[in-house]
């Protein structure tokens, strides 16, 4: 009788290919993981930029009703993003992904202003939000 101390080459085949599949499903996942997490982190970049150009516009209220201006171009965010001017460019850049803001007012009424904000950037569509700018 033999004592079989020692694999054969058709045991040792077998675990490595279910070792190499396990390895390539654990890095799969790792991968798809790390970019959920990343497009994550876009949109919420993207929500605090909505956010932020919405600030942005209720502040300079006062010029916008004072100076008659029916349309808001242009918006620039300084590089703390918590200060802006609407006066220089449209485009703001994230974590190294630009994003080009375009607004525009829809509609005006004796107290209020519609206005919708457009931003674009390389990894998704045009998103778009709207908000009343009210004058009071």
């Amino acid at each position: 009788m033999k004592n079989k101390k020692a694999f054969t080459l058709i045991e040792v085949i077998i675990a490595s290919a279910i070792l190499s599949i396990t390895v390539f499903w654990v890095y799969k996942l790792i991968w798809e993981n790390s970019k959920l997490i990343n497009n994550s982190d876009n949109f919420l970049q993207l929500n605090n930029l909505f956010l932020n150009t919405e600030e942005c516009i209720k502040s300079k209220k006062d010029y916008f009703i004072l100076q008659n201006i029916w349309s808001i171009e242009k918006i620039d965010f300084w590089t703390d993003l918590k200060n802006c001017n609407t006066w220089a460019t449209i485009s703001v850049e994230i974590n190294n992904i630009n994003h080009f803001i375009k607004t525009k007012i829809t509609w005006t009424w004796a107290d209020y202003r519609d206005i919708e904000i457009n931003i674009e950037a390389d990894w998704i569509w045009i998103q778009k939000k709207e908000f009343r700018l009210l004058y009071f």
